[in-house]
């Protein structure tokens, strides 16, 4: 993406002469890499977060909330899936008006990234059983 803008840049002011298509590309990788840096954050657990009821609760507690966030997870990466994958093939024979490659290639990142975000919360969820079944005689 940087290559990209920076060689738009270079052609527009340095020759004189844009280029039609970087433009576009930049929009569209930007895109994916947004999408790239959700699953990146989603295997490192790393999501922004606020911890203060959570860090008050017992073991069993800390860990079913883990559990509800993560079912929450899965649901929401769920419904991306599915109407990612929806919008994706509505758009397989929309043209980008500069490029090669139509517009369900844009947004066959949606439901690739909801997909893989979904498998590392329903990673998540099954640790956080795990974690609430090894505390059994704490309460919640």
């Amino acid at each position: 993406m940087f290559a990209c803008v920076l060689g738009q840049v270079g052609f527009r002011y340095v020759l004189g002469d844009p280029l039609v298509w970087s433009d576009e590309l930049a929009r569209y990788l930007f895109v994916w890499a947004s999408f790239l840096g959700w699953i990146i954050a989603a295997r490192r657990r790393s999501h922004l977060s606020i911890d203060t009821v959570t860090l008050r609760l017992a073991p069993r507690g800390q860990a079913a909330l883990r559990v509800v966030g993560a079912l929450a997870g899965i649901a929401f990466a769920a419904v991306l899936v599915f109407y990612g994958w929806r919008i994706m093939q509505r758009n397989l024979d929309v043209e980008t008006t500069t490029l090669f490659f139509t517009m369900g290639v844009v947004y066959a990142i949606v439901p690739l990234a909801a997909f893989a975000v979904g498998l590392y919360a329903l990673a998540d969820a099954r640790a956080a059983l795990r974690a609430f079944a090894a505390h059994p005689g704490a309460r919640p």
